[in-house]
């Protein structure tokens, strides 16, 4: 219970995230510079509005794109034009997620809806044990949803019957609003929880492998102490990138199970990585790209302070990052420095999405677009 009152006390606060970084600061003017990359628009399309900056992320699978809207709709894309729509009876949250052929949601009453990836038909519907906010996740069979209680649950993905559920997570009283999604390797997941600890799971039966409190809170408020893995931890080569609010970024040798290194370097917007650098947004709306090895900086461009980024991410030779006035500043990726900036028409709070060498951008108005880009 009081979780839910404090959590009115952290909207207040905070916005939704939003405005962690700028209580008092303005945002950062834009800063003149010749552009050596053109950026062309390829299609554009509309899924729906998210005045409730709820991060509906599309995804893309089998030549198409997923999207869902907060009013329940979800929809089959190829190149721009509508393929398959549904409408569902439920203020969606979360999703969608996909794998096994299926379009998984979330609801914010904690249903769980799986559709049909051919036509959108409604295959089955359960409900947990509250809001969802993660993306679901699926692989050999198992559906595992993150509620934003603490819990883990593992569902069947032809019926949607549970099979088991995680939690051991104690949910602290304060925290941002928003859950990382778990990460799907193998036989195991990973998952970050708001108090700063990390857990490994067997997919198949929800048993612990190992539990880690990687990030330690410290003040005398609990707004001060309040750490939360509200980014979505990133697994590559059998290591595992995680990033805190308040926490820190630390990489995880999950054989050795020991972290490699950690810096005091607190973001919830997320991070992204490629062979040889790990690419944050920090609190501050500062872009960081570091050593992925070692931690060691590479560069820093502080130029969009205050101007609440998305997660970077990395196409070509370039890292892009959105903002909230929607615009999409594109960097090289050697040194931070700005080639190109495209606007859109309403804030840009989920990060662009990157297939093949097209980058696709969703702002909260529900546009939708494909942009490619030549220098």
């Amino acid at each position: 219970m009081h979780k839910y009152i404090l959590l009115f006390y952290t909207l207040i606060v905070l916005n939704g995230c939003s405005n962690v970084e700028t209580k008092e600061e303005k945002p950062a003017p834009l800063v003149k510079f010749t552009s050596t990359l053109t950026v062309k628009t390829l299609w554009t399309t509309e899924a729906g509005k998210d005045t409730a900056h709820l991060k509906l992320a599309p995804v893309f699978h089998n030549e198409q794109l997923f999207t869902a809207s907060p009013t329940g709709r979800i929809q089959a894309i190829d190149n721009g034009k509508q393929v398959w729509a549904q409408e569902l009876d439920l203020p969606l949250s979360a999703g969608p997620g996909i794998g096994d052929g299926l379009i998984l949601v979330g609801s914010l009453k904690g249903h769980v809806v799986a559709l049909s990836e051919i036509d959108g038909s409604e295959l089955w519907r359960v409900l947990v044990s509250s809001e969802i906010l993660a993306k679901p996740r699926i692989n050999q069979g198992i559906v595992v949803i993150r509620t934003i209680d603490g819990k883990l649950f593992g569902l069947n993905s032809q019926t949607g019957q549970q099979l088991w559920v995680y939690e051991r997570n104690q949910v602290p009283l304060l925290s941002l609003r928003g859950t990382s999604t778990p990460i799907i390797k193998q036989n195991f997941i990973i998952a970050g929880f708001d108090n700063g600890k990390v857990a490994a799971l067997e997919l198949h039966t929800g048993k612990v492998l190992w539990e880690s409190q990687i990030f330690v809170s410290h003040g005398r408020t609990e707004l001060e102490r309040m750490i939360d893995i509200d980014a979505d931890p990133i697994l590559v080569d059998d290591i595992i990138y995680v990033t805190a609010y308040q926490g820190g970024t630390v990489a995880i040798d999950l054989i050795q199970k020991k972290i490699l290194w950690e810096k005091k370097l607190s973001s919830y917007a997320g991070l992204a990585v490629d062979y040889d650098h790990l690419y944050i947004s920090d609190t501050n709306s500062h872009i960081w790209a570091l050593d992925r090895y070692s931690g060691e900086e590479w560069w820093k461009q502080d130029k969009l302070h205050a101007r609440k980024l998305t997660a970077p991410v990395q196409i070509g030779e370039y890292i892009v990052v959105g903002d909230f006035e929607g615009y999409l500043h594109w960097m090289r990726r050697d040194n931070g420095q700005f080639v190109a900036r495209y606007q859109m028409d309403a804030a840009i709070t989920v990060p662009p999405l990157v297939v093949d060498n097209i980058l696709i951008a969703y702002d909260n108005s529900g546009d939708i677009v494909a942009l490619s880009f030549e220098e």
